[in-house]
């Protein structure tokens, strides 16, 4: 209300003062010197006054989406640019001025779609590039930044904007994360909680992502351990595929575990995945057949995962949508995901007694998540909050309620 107040007391003396704008030119030198004395609001007055005079004057329009930032009006200054780049999406200043805006709003994912749209227009255009490396460094994709500089040396060995870039990034790169995580789900009936631990190490190299991981669970009275390991393998420009292998002892756990996937980027910010997992309880297997198909909105994503399962019984048909909203990087969001149906892969069971009975088992969640950081990108904490309406694996008709809480801490160096 005081920021109100004070915005319309500034137009109101702007008004008697300059409400005559007969020079645009001399207006926008004054509102240069107020902005560059740090009066940006007062500039920021003048300006729109300017513009709403001279409604085509864009030099005006480009100061008034610069002092936006500045004061971080981030908003603002979006409706600024891209109002600009409807008129003349030629100009490169436009472009680099609306991804500056959404990285120092923190607003990656956006400024990831902006920097697309501004290489569509100027290919091999050095500015847009390092700005686009420095976005998905700020996601915390190291190696995708430096693979994005290297494409463009290899058109343009000589840029030395880009190579100075390129050493810089290679000084600062995060190639591991240690992560830990605990997890408790309370039944409303019959079972005793069951606890969820785990501790991983991963490894970001110019090929993918490594990652291994121990488990340890604790169900039916009883603690069994799983080892895991997961790849993120990069096949080429827009695809990534998933792989999986995990093996236990311990009869919570399937003996053996394994998957694939593939991920593929899409035309209009699309994206789709196919892929299966294999869970192996003694001789016998559990096939589940996956994907996915998202779409980005700004820096919001949703997405849709089925699970498909074969039997003698026929098919099993579960799964899940989520959607989520981003902060400055992938791994820091809100979201929530609702899903129907009950799967193997995400059930808390792991017993293969029923093996054939749990996959007509009826089941409905909801989950909310959410992921910050702490002081910087290297320190992430991840908070999951779920509640689940469930049927009974060993008494089908029977429902329970599970409450559901997980929490993660991951550090990157």
């Amino acid at each position: 209300m005081k920021n109100l107040f004070l915005f319309f007391l500034l137009n109101i003396s702007f008004t008697a003062v300059y409400g005559q704008i007969t020079d645009p030119d001399e207006s926008l030198k004054q509102a240069r010197t107020l902005a560059f004395e740090g009066k940006k609001e007062e500039s920021i007055v003048l300006l729109n006054q300017i513009v709403e005079k001279y409604p085509n004057y864009v030099d005006v329009r480009m100061f008034l989406a610069n002092v936006y930032t500045w004061n971080k009006q981030y908003n603002k200054a979006r409706e600024v640019y891209e109002y600009l780049i409807s008129k003349d999406e030629k100009n490169k200043e436009y472009w680099t001025g609306i991804i500056k805006n959404e990285y120092y709003a923190d607003n990656l994912v956006k400024a990831m779609t902006y920097c697309f749209q501004g290489l569509n227009v100027y290919p091999l255009d050095p500015e847009i590039t390092i700005l686009k490396a420095k976005v998905q460094n700020a996601q915390s994709k190291p190696f995708e930044a430096l693979k994005t500089t290297k494409d463009y040396l290899k058109e343009n060995p000589k840029d030395s904007l880009v190579k100075a870039y390129q050493s810089s990034l290679k000084n600062d790169i995060a190639t591991n994360t240690i992560s830990i995580s605990t997890g408790l789900d309370v039944f409303s009936d019959v079972f005793d909680p069951m606890r969820y631990y785990y501790l991983s190490y991963a490894k970001e190299t110019n090929k993918g992502t490594v990652v291994a991981r121990y488990n340890l669970n604790k169900k039916f009275e009883t603690y069994g351990s799983q080892f895991e390991i997961d790849a993120y393998p990069s096949l080429g420009k827009g695809m990534y595929a998933y792989l999986n292998l995990g093996y236990s002892k311990s009869f919570i756990f399937p003996d053996w575990r394994y998957g694939a996937q593939i991920y593929r980027n899409l035309p209009k910010a699309f994206d789709a995945s196919i892929g299966f997992r294999t869970l192996r309880f003694g001789k016998n297997n559990v096939n589940i057949y996956t994907g996915s198909l998202g779409k980005y909105f700004g820096n919001s994503y949703v997405f849709f995962v089925p699970y498909l399962i074969p039997s003698d019984e026929g098919w099993s048909k579960s799964g899940s949508f989520t959607y989520r909203k981003y902060g400055a990087n992938e791994d820091q969001y809100f979201g929530i995901r609702v899903s129907a149906g009950f799967s193997p892969e995400i059930n808390r069971f792991g017993t293969d007694v029923l093996t054939n009975k749990i996959i007509s088992l009826k089941a409905q969640s909801i989950n909310l998540a959410y992921n910050f950081k702490v002081k910087n990108n290297r320190n992430l904490i991840g908070t999951n909050l779920g509640l689940e309406h469930q049927e009974s694996i060993f008494d089908p008709g029977i429902y329970y309620w599970i409450t559901s809480l997980r929490c993660s801490y991951s550090l990157s160096y």
